[in-house]
């Protein structure tokens, strides 16, 4: 089956989808959908649809709105782009935007049982779980709201119910059994939230959606609004449908890629928020002595140089010297500097604060956003910077152009970006939060330049791609694999833990090379100061490593021993392919991956859960040479897996375990 092509017939005013060469594989009963808001009542409207030119319009007479269609092949997918007008005499409020829709009068089939059926949920930042649900199974929220604030869409929270799920921006559905696979998602992300919202039932789908959250954006009588593309393929092969979702997307969105990753050295995983100029300059020292056999870029210093959370160009009394010494004595190593920053927020406390409490997002009783508790910064809560505020957007520009042309610092790391997206009012009302954070990441890098190297974390993933050079695409690791806190109220996909940021750096392997770098978190190799086990850190660093993305080391360098070195010379060999997930949809931690790279490929067999998993691959379906082969040996164990008729039998892999081979690339 490969990729049919997709093509699309209108019958009784509804769109209908089917496959050529895969007749198991059709959407019956496709419809636009809008809701609009009349004063404070939705309403919500499905227009049928007749032919008109190109494409479709709306045939429906009594609605102050009018819509028209337009559906273009691309490739083997379909590229759908629906136009509203208003054309009323009164101004109508804009809640939700679907160019297609299905509910329970239509039907969409991959194959011909539901239960069979996988569906990869995309998460809404870089710390939200990404990860695949079986129909059965119910995707919930992190139990606190203190903790949903800063790691979930709050206008969009799940829906808590078995089988319904939603995915931010692109969704991957498949038949596990018979092989059928649909991928949807949108081709841009700055203009407004979106996502692709699926309920399953045991015999059928009953919901499908592929919707666009305008934030009640205001129309005027006779005014339009287009929305962004959505974009649907069909395949027998997800992983590839998510590559091919990835790439056009990026191109869509003009992706920055660099031609290659850069690697560095964090402070954050060993001495968190205890740094001082001496702990940085040690470990510059150290880096410097190491460099044949680790070749870093960039030095980061992170969280832990500031006065308070906000007042980012006052350090505090343990960097003595300044930012701006401290980062001569980093380039003067012969290392790039860099720092981490946390621009759409401030502390109460702050100068930024006090100061300008004008600047900030407002709740609905007028005072500054709630955005965050972090008990590593005290009591304090931290607010939401309105990033449509033009002294905001003056005040970015003018930061970080000090941050980088005075202070020396040209590798960027900017956190809990999602604050600018959180709901509220600001300064400019018709303003999306895609579109209020997009401005306040086009004024950073404003005033950095074009040359600095920026890396998002905690943000909403889309409306940061052609900005950022690299991003978080998981949780934070920790010197821990997880807790009683990720595994119960963080419902055991969300928030900080390793097992959390495998998952992800896994799930997400899809946009990296399309939308920027994948950045997967620190790696920390040391055997001492951590609760993580040798082969939880060589499940860490096979991770990373075969996935390409950014490799940053976040260890005291000197107190390394020679063993957690040779772990590390061996992760170092493993880096450079392009990565290919096997099993996306088959379970909530996928654990079969193949990077192919110029001169070898790497199969790796990992195993982030708490029970072992017997697992077997077969690399002539993936054009892997074995030479004939009986076995390959593992990387990390050194011992052998068999491999007849082209399939390598791992057997049973131990729980938060990896296994590696590598072969030449034929």
């Amino acid at each position: 089956m490969k990729n049919p092509r997709l093509i699309h017939t209108l019958r009784a005013g509804r769109l209908h989808l089917d496959c050529q060469g895969a007749a198991n594989i059709l959407i019956e009963g496709l419809q636009p959908e809008v809701v609009i808001l009349r004063g404070d009542d939705p309403r919500r409207w499905r227009p049928h649809l007749r032919p008109a030119g190109d494409g479709f319009e709306s045939n429906d007479a009594d609605s102050p709105l009018t819509a028209t269609l337009k559906i273009e092949p691309r490739g083997n997918a379909l590229v759908a782009q629906l136009t509203v007008t208003n054309r009323s005499s009164e101004a109508l409020r804009l809640r939700e935007v679907s160019p297609l829709a299905l509910r329970a009068s239509g039907d969409l089939r991959l194959g011909k049982d539901v239960s069979e059926w996988g569906v990869f949920r995309q998460g809404y930042q870089s710390w939200t779980g990404a990860r695949s649900f079986r129909p059965t199974e119910t995707d919930l929220d992190p139990w606190s709201h203190l903790l949903q604030v800063s790691l979930i869409d709050l206008r969009r929270p799940s829906a808590g119910q078995p089988g319904r799920f939603r995915s931010d921006t692109v969704i991957a559905m498949g038949n596990l059994v018979s092989g059928e696979a649909l991928v949807a998602g949108f081709l841009s992300g700055k203009e407004s939230f979106a996502g692709v919202e699926v309920s399953l039932g045991p015999r059928q789908c009953g919901l499908w959606a592929a919707t666009i959250d305008w934030d009640d954006r205001l129309l005027a009588p006779g005014a339009s609004l287009t929305t962004q593309p959505l974009w649907i393929a069909a395949g027998d092969d997800p992983s590839a449908l998510l590559d091919d979702y990835a790439r056009v997307s990026g191109e869509t969105m003009q992706a920055r890629i660099g031609d290659r990753n850069p690697t560095g050295w964090c402070s954050w995983y060993y001495y968190f928020t205890n740094i001082d100029e001496a702990k940085i300059l040690e470990n510059v020292q150290a880096l410097a002595a190491m460099r044949d056999r680790f070749a870093c870029d960039y030095v980061q210093v992170d969280d832990g140089y500031q006065s308070a959370i906000g007042d980012w160009l006052t350090p505090n009394s343990k960097f003595p010297h300044g930012m701006a010494w401290l980062s001569e004595r980093i380039r003067g190593a012969g290392f790039e500097a860099g720092i981490w920053t946390a621009p759409f927020i401030a502390r109460a406390g702050s100068d930024l604060l006090e100061q300008h409490p004008d600047w900030f997002v407002k709740n609905d009783r007028g005072t500054p956003c709630f955005a965050l508790w972090n008990p590593m910064w005290g009591f304090g809560g931290c607010y939401a910077l309105d990033t449509t505020h033009p002294k905001v957007l003056d005040w970015l520009r003018s930061t970080f152009r000090t941050i980088v042309h005075e202070w020396g610092y040209n590798v960027l790391k900017l956190d809990f970006l999602y604050a600018a997206a959180l709901p509220g009012v600001r300064h400019d009302r018709q303003a999306s939060r895609a579109e209020a954070l997009r401005r306040g990441l086009d004024a950073i890098r404003e005033g950095a330049g074009d040359d600095a190297f920026l890396i998002g974390c905690g943000c909403p993933l889309t409306p940061a791609v052609g900005v950022v050079d690299a991003m978080r695409i998981g949780p934070d690791v920790a010197p821990f694999w997880s807790g009683v806190l990720s595994r119960s109220i963080q419902r055991d996909q969300h928030g900080v833990a390793t097992k959390h940021a495998i998952r992800n750096t896994l799930t997400r392997a899809f946009v990296h090379r399309r939308w920027w770098l994948n950045d997967p978190d620190c790696l920390m190799v040391r055997d001492s100061d951590t609760d993580l086990t040798i082969p939880e850190i060589q499940t860490l660093a096979t991770t990373i490593a075969v996935t390409d993305g950014l490799l940053v080391l976040s260890d005291r360098l000197e107190k390394l021993s020679p063993q957690s070195q040779a772990l590390l010379a061996q992760a170092l060999k493993l880096v450079g392919g392009t990565p290919r997930l096997v099993d996306i949809l088959e379970r909530d931690v996928p654990a079969l991956l193949v990077s192919r790279g110029k001169e070898q490929t790497v199969v790796a067999a990992i195993n982030a859960n708490d029970h072992s998993l017997r697992l077997t691959l077969d690399l002539a379906k993936y054009g892997i040479n074995t030479g004939g082969a009986p076995y390959a040996n593992d990387l990390w164990s050194g011992g052998s897996v068999p491999i007849a008729d082209g399939v390598a039998n791992f057997g049973e892999v131990p729980p938060r375990t990896s296994r590696v081979l590598v072969f030449p690339t034929a």
